[in-house]
């Protein structure tokens, strides 16, 4: 529990279904992964919210990203992003056009083959532990943001 806001150079992250993390005040994060409980009263702005497992809920006022996706994990705030894929969209990244519009957003390096889905074997797609990776190492995961560091 933090009694006030929070802010974090890379990623915040909770520690798993069972978790429970409670911010009294705002987020402020380069991204936000959430598999277990978490509840901001304040909001959460980030390059990236990610919200994964189907038991828990990402509770904030408003969420400010460049890319918010509901992986089977409810979001209960006003969103505001670029990319949002709620509930209904993203199923488990299989939704109709949700690879494409990823892939037209986050660079290549994010992108890897799905082994485990027989429906998208051989299939590349979003691997959100790649993703995760780079946001914590501070590299780019947004195409614009690639292409101008490359300048």
């Amino acid at each position: 529990m933090v009694t006030g806001s929070l802010t974090v150079e890379g990623v915040l992250a909770d520690a798993g279904p069972d978790s429970v993390v409670a911010v009294r005040g705002g987020v402020t994060a380069r991204g936000v992964f959430t598999d277990g409980e978490m509840s901001v009263d304040g909001d959460i702005e980030a390059d990236v919210v990610y919200g994964y497992y189907n038991d828990n809920t990402l509770q904030a006022g408003t969420v400010r990203a460049r890319l918010v996706i509901e992986d089977e994990h409810a979001t209960i705030a006003s969103v505001e992003a670029d990319l949002h894929f709620d509930l209904d969209e993203f199923q488990q990244g299989h939704g109709a056009g949700v690879q494409e519009q990823l892939r037209e957003l986050l660079v290549d390096e994010v992108f890897a083959v799905d082994e485990d889905e027989d429906e998208g074997k051989g299939k590349e797609m979003m691997d959100r532990g790649l993703l995760f990776a780079r946001l914590r190492e501070g590299l780019p995961v947004f195409r614009t943001d690639a292409q101008a560091e490359a300048h």
